[in-house]
């Protein structure tokens, strides 16, 4: 009995110890934008050279929304410590409700989120739903 406790023990400790590395390496931190520049230069990251002419960025930097002159519009949306570039296609829905934005993109992995976006989530939601 005392090998099993001693086994249990040194298991739970190096557990401990896993978590505490991941904590210390940034493993559990949220993802935020900075400001608007890291939007774009995330942005830039979407295919076929994206050039955002408008943004939308989520008050507390959970995520933005950027349209370029052609129409499209790419999704910053979180995923663990960083962010996702999604361009959105004619599946997408969206809903405006108060200054939040709630957008649904059936092709992806992120498949709802949830935007902060003030006066202007109207507008946005206006604009995806005109991708169909």
């Amino acid at each position: 009995m005392p090998g099993l406790l001693l086994q249990f023990a040194g298991s739970l400790a190096a557990v401990a110890l896993l978590v505490f590395g991941a904590y210390r390496l940034g493993f559990v931190r949220e993802a935020r934008l900075a400001g608007e520049e890291e939007a774009r230069d995330i942005a830039g990251l979407a295919p076929r050279g994206f050039e955002p002419v408008a943004l939308a960025l989520d008050r507390d930097g959970r995520g933005a929304l950027l349209r370029d002159a052609a129409g499209r519009i790419v999704l910053l949306a979180p995923h663990g410590a960083h962010f996702v570039v999604r361009e959105l296609d004619p599946p997408a829905r969206a809903q405006a409700h108060g200054g939040m934005l709630s957008l649904m993109c059936e092709r992806h992995t992120t498949s709802l989120v949830s935007l902060d976006l003030g006066d202007s989530a109207p507008d946005w939601a206006a604009r995806i739903s005109a991708l169909g």
